[in-house]
């Protein structure tokens, strides 16, 4: 199947499918720590991109790398779109927050499908069993890769945007309020 007839197969799907190297892989759900940390990270990226013409999508949008069809969990376009598109147009930024069911490819495949795609400028896998993102921006043809941990802030520079640590994990069980009072701290109400 190529690019062009999975595209068109999977618009007549009820389910999300994402295609690489010629296999057909069905998507599954979240955790909801994976969850939250998706809507954290996408709230602050859109709160600090209004009006600037850029905006986010979550992992419903799909992106084309190279060969490949992918869900990320987080795109960041500047392009213009129109309302019935449903592919995300020159993405800059890819975020994924693994899982231990994830992490192969994120780390493997993925990573190298999004390298591969010119307009990608940073990468970035999102851990949700630690504070912890590795970060990768391009530089001409190369990629640099940044650690970023503890009480840091994730510095998405091609977008001029900075997210804490503190933010991204806000409401799970990384949460820092809950981490230094040593324990789960209930909902605000």
């Amino acid at each position: 199947m190529s690019v062009a007839e999975f595209l068109a197969w999977e618009r007549e799907q009820p389910e999300r499918y994402e295609y690489a190297r010629g296999v057909v892989t069905m998507m599954t759900g979240a955790s909801l720590a994976h969850v939250t940390i998706t809507m954290n990270i996408a709230f602050a990226v859109r709160q600090s991109l209004r009006g600037s013409g850029c905006r986010p999508f979550t992992n419903d949008a799909k992106v084309l790398t190279g060969g490949s069809v992918r869900y990320p969990d987080i795109t960041v376009t500047c392009t213009p779109f129109g309302g019935k598109d449903d592919i995300v147009p020159d993405p800059i930024v890819v975020i994924e927050v693994i899982s231990p069911s994830t992490e192969r490819e994120d780390r493997g495949h993925k990573k190298f499908d999004y390298f591969s795609t010119p307009s990608i400028q940073q990468y970035a896998i999102i851990e949700q069993d630690a504070r912890r993102v590795d970060l990768y921006t391009r530089s001409g043809d190369r990629w640099t890769d940044e650690i970023v941990e503890g009480d840091a802030t994730l510095k998405l520079s091609s977008i001029g945007v900075e997210i804490t640590l503190d933010a991204i994990y806000e409401d799970t069980e990384l949460d820092a309020t809950r981490l230094r009072e040593g324990g789960r701290q209930a909902p605000a109400l």
